[in-house]
């Protein structure tokens, strides 16, 4: 990736944003498999199991978002908060 996009991606950490639909932060960056973890803070919260799929306690909704499609174009909802 980019330098300058990742430098810029970085920037979003902790920015507010809607996705699908809900409020959600924008909580990391993942380089590597480059993509982008929402938290949805607006919503009810899901339960989250364990290691061993036994449920567990409940937890903020997370999504992670890629930040390329199959022509390596730049995720447009990714694109429209980068402005």
């Amino acid at each position: 990736m980019e330098p300058v996009l990742l430098q810029k991606l970085r920037a979003l950490v902790g920015k507010s944003v809607e996705y699908s639909g809900h409020s959600c932060r924008i909580v990391e960056v993942l380089d590597s498999e480059h993509a982008l973890v929402v938290r949805c803070e607006g919503k009810e919260r899901v339960i989250q199991g364990n290691q061993f799929g036994e449920a567990t306690r409940r937890v903020q909704e997370y999504h992670t978002l890629p930040l390329f499609d199959d022509n390596q174009q730049l995720n447009p909802v990714v694109r429209n908060w980068l402005g």
